[in-house]
């Protein structure tokens, strides 16, 4: 099932950035500059990933939650949030 309906262009466009800063990083080992400069791109990086998928993320519980009809799509839904918080780790 898609999740992603809502926020897709936006979710599309966190990840052009995310290739952006890559992309940096890259040049960066190119160009030979100094290490501290590579840790900053790469901390970059690490929080431009992680907003997307705390993003990705709440369109999954939100487009779950929606699905609730009964107790044991309740207790489906729980396992699912749970299991996809896991990957967050």
């Amino acid at each position: 099932m898609a999740f992603l309906t809502g926020n897709k262009k936006q979710l599309i466009h966190r990840i052009a950035g995310i290739e952006g800063h890559v992309g940096s990083l890259k040049r960066l080992f190119d160009e030979d500059r100094e290490c501290l400069e590579i840790l900053m791109q790469i901390s970059a990086i690490r929080s431009a990933i992680d907003r997307l998928s705390h993003a990705i993320f709440e369109e999954f519980v939100e487009a779950t939650l929606q699905n609730i009809h009964t107790d044991e799509e309740r207790s489906a839904a729980i396992s699912e949030i749970r299991a996809a918080m896991e990957t967050l780790k």
